[in-house]
């Protein structure tokens, strides 16, 4: 016999059954499982809030010696998580001779409504209230591979009326629902309990809240902390893929708008620090060209008459200096002060706050520009060098945003 509890020499239940308490793991052999009490309590959104205004005491009940599917006989064959397994009331009479014509009756065992029931009225008893688990969960096909109640359910023998506190939690059924688990060899995949939706992926949203990982298989707790840390979790995206599509991803890394939860709430009063020490980081997410100059032009921080200004020092009615003095920002010798050897080293850093204008505005041959000043930016020799070449093969479009066409200079010697 496939059960849990205690061996009971003797021992009889219900309908003549012999009260055996043990579990089969292998041929011929009968081995205890070990108990395992949930280490942590179960999820409130998994299993919602229950209501049982019951006087019960599974450690007085099973001090007779009583094995489990005495009084829950309907366990071994359900096959649903939403199946209610609380015992009826003729199971109870087995033992405690109710009458509802008096519901006061005296007797040993107890047979009184009150003596069980919160609400002494038979006729407007306080009902027991289990809301059916947001999981599917299989007790025959558990109970088929010799798993005893208790492995799940912990040691009920120190307890009275059982709650949602004896119910299994994700780490005691990953001791078998685990990659290469040798036990029972347990399928893996998380819709094998959960309910999922047309998609594929998991359903997370229900009336009792809204289903997240705990962090127990790979440390994804989904903290507030979450989307900045979730690159870390590891490049699994079969794993990310039971609860998000692909165009849930999208949203954010190839979205326009992007999530403001992302930084703290006074990331724009601290954000330059961040800008200058992790620009590769920024431009993950914006375009220095649309988002970063856009925000300082409409803030007043750059704008065209501070581009455009001779010498190109000024910034705002402050008068902040981001260049060094346009002697040395703009006119010979080149130095590293110079703006020619700082947009050679980081060009980036440039455009977070100058279009392509302001440099056309000397670097370009082209009639009818802005106040061309016709300033080559090509080193002696170019129009001659490999370098001239190869850039005008690769792109030679790119050219005639400084040389119009039929320019003697357009084309390399």
């Amino acid at each position: 016999m496939r059960r849990s509890g205690w061996h009971v020499p003797g021992g009889k239940g219900r309908g003549g059954r012999a009260l055996v308490v043990m579990v089969v793991l292998g041929a011929g052999t009968l081995t205890p499982l070990r108990a395992a009490a949930p280490p942590a309590a179960p999820s409130e959104v998994v299993f919602p809030t229950q209501r049982i205004p019951l006087k019960f005491s599974h450690k007085e009940h099973l001090g007779y010696k009583l094995q489990c599917d005495f009084c829950h006989e309907r366990a071994e064959t359900s096959t649903s998580a939403a199946d209610s397994l609380i015992p009826p009331e003729e199971v109870c009479r087995t033992c405690h001779k109710i009458d509802r014509n008096d519901p006061h009756k005296e007797a040993i065992p107890e047979a009184a409504c009150e003596a069980c029931h919160a609400s002494a009225d038979p006729a407007h008893p306080d009902r027991i209230q289990i809301p059916a688990p947001h999981l599917k969960f299989n007790h025959k096909a558990h109970a088929a591979q010799g798993i005893g109640c208790q492995r799940c359910h912990g040691d009920l023998r120190q307890v009275d009326v059982a709650t949602r506190a004896q119910l299994p939690t994700m780490p005691l059924c990953l001791q078998c629902h685990q990659q290469n688990a040798q036990e029972h060899r347990a399928n893996s995949r998380c819709a094998t309990c959960h309910p999922s939706r047309a998609d594929g992926t998991l359903e997370t949203h229900f009336p009792s809240g809204t289903l997240a990982p705990s962090g127990t298989l790979k440390g994804d707790t989904h903290t507030a902390n979450f989307i900045r840390e979730h690159g870390r979790v590891g490049q699994d995206e079969q794993y990310c893929a039971n609860c998000h599509r692909r165009d849930f991803c999208l949203s954010c890394h190839n979205g326009v708008v992007k999530p403001v939860a992302f930084h703290s709430n006074d990331y724009l009063s601290i954000h330059p620090i961040e800008a200058r020490k992790e620009s590769l980081s920024c431009n993950g997410c914006h375009r220095r060209q649309t988002f970063c100059l856009g925000c300082h032009e409409r803030a007043g921080i750059t704008d065209a008459r501070t581009i455009n200004a001779p010498g190109n020092v000024a910034i705002g009615a402050g008068g902040r200096r981001f260049h060094p003095p346009y002697e040395k920002w703009v006119l010979p010798p080149r130095t590293p002060e110079h703006h020619s050897w700082q947009a050679e080293r980081n060009l980036r850093a440039c455009v977070s706050c100058h279009r392509e204008d302001t440099c056309l505005q000397c670097h370009s041959s082209i009639p009818g520009q802005n106040a061309p000043f016709n300033v080559n930016p090509h080193p002696p020799g170019f129009g001659s060098s490999n370098n001239c070449r190869a850039m005008a093969a690769r792109n030679g479009r790119m050219c005639l945003k400084c040389h119009a066409p039929g320019d003697s200079n357009l084309t390399c010697r």
